[in-house]
């Protein structure tokens, strides 16, 4: 057994003298972009049908990012963060529908406090196909968190115009996105890649608070789901020395709605699950930007 032991404890402890540091290589790269998008959270009645919709719009957002990765012959480990900046006023639309599916209330709110982040690890794989082609697949996994305060509303119900309390809300979301890469070395210098992901993952749990003086309350919503967010990204990178390299990228993430279990304050005291309803969650958004790649 010791030197069995002893063996292992060998193997591990001298395996990375049989790798040059060629073998190894670490980059990091701060990024810029925009991005515009929408998250969307629903309300199902008791027969399936929507009664409720809540779209808080981001436009336009201003992405400061860094990613960091890290290569092995051709595996690779890359984490990524963006914190997002609102470069204007969004605003959030809160409709009701009726039975027949027609919305009969309609109010807009001033977003007066918008924070966003997302953060991504992946795990990749790069396979030579020809000379100047390779495939890569890729699992990642994608968090994101989403806050808001909207402030007090104006709009109409039943044909008179009304005013309404601001809502509160956030959203933590996990993915897990697997797909594949297809990226072209068109000179020593230049490569294109193009990337699509579906996710076979998918976690949210949201909260919102609506103020108000007579009534005010609030909501917990969960949903899971599977192979309903999807991801392309594009991205063409120049290379300037061993050292520094740009990228301009675009990135789109595209769902449909996620259903789920509802909690609410709103019928009593204590937030209860909510048999009679069901609750929903999508996002969308498109973002573009370039970021320095400096290796080490």
């Amino acid at each position: 057994m010791k030197k069995l032991i002893t063996a292992i404890l060998f193997l591990i402890l001298s395996s990375p003298l049989c790798f040059s540091a060629s073998d190894f290589h670490f980059s990091i790269e701060p990024r810029l972009s925009v991005s515009y998008g929408e998250l969307n959270e629903l309300l199902y009645g008791s027969d399936e049908n929507l009664v409720s919709q809540l779209d808080w719009e981001q436009k336009c957002l201003f992405n400061l990012g860094l990613s960091a990765g890290f290569s092995f012959h051709n595996f690779s480990v890359s984490a990524l963060f963006d914190y997002s900046l609102p470069l204007g006023t969004s605003y959030m639309t809160d409709s009701d529908f009726n039975h027949n599916g027609e919305r009969y209330s309609w109010t807009e709110h001033p977003i007066e406090k918008n924070i966003n982040i997302n953060t991504e690890l992946a795990l990749a794989y790069e396979i030579n196909l020809y000379s100047k082609f390779s495939l890569i697949p890729e699992l990642q996994l994608n968090y994101l968190f989403s806050l808001f305060e909207a402030g007090n509303g104006n709009g109409i119900r039943n044909d008179n115009s009304i005013r309404v309390y601001g809502i509160d809300y956030r959203r933590h979301s996990i993915f897990i996105f697997t797909g594949f890469s297809l990226k072209s070395q068109i000179t020593s210098r230049l490569n294109i890649k193009a990337s699509f992901f579906t996710a076979p993952f998918i976690y949210q749990n949201s909260f919102d608070y609506h103020h108000g003086k007579k009534h005010p309350f609030s909501s917990n919503d969960i949903q899971t789901g599977c192979f309903t967010k999807y991801k392309m990204d594009f991205s063409i990178g120049l290379k300037f020395n061993d050292t520094l390299s740009i990228k301009l990228f675009s990135d789109m993430l595209m769902s449909f709605p996620d259903r789920g279990i509802l909690y609410t304050d709103y019928y009593g005291d204590k937030m209860e699950l909510l048999t009679s309803q069901q609750s929903g969650a999508s996002i969308k958004y498109i973002k573009a930007g370039t970021s320095l790649i400096i290796n080490f």
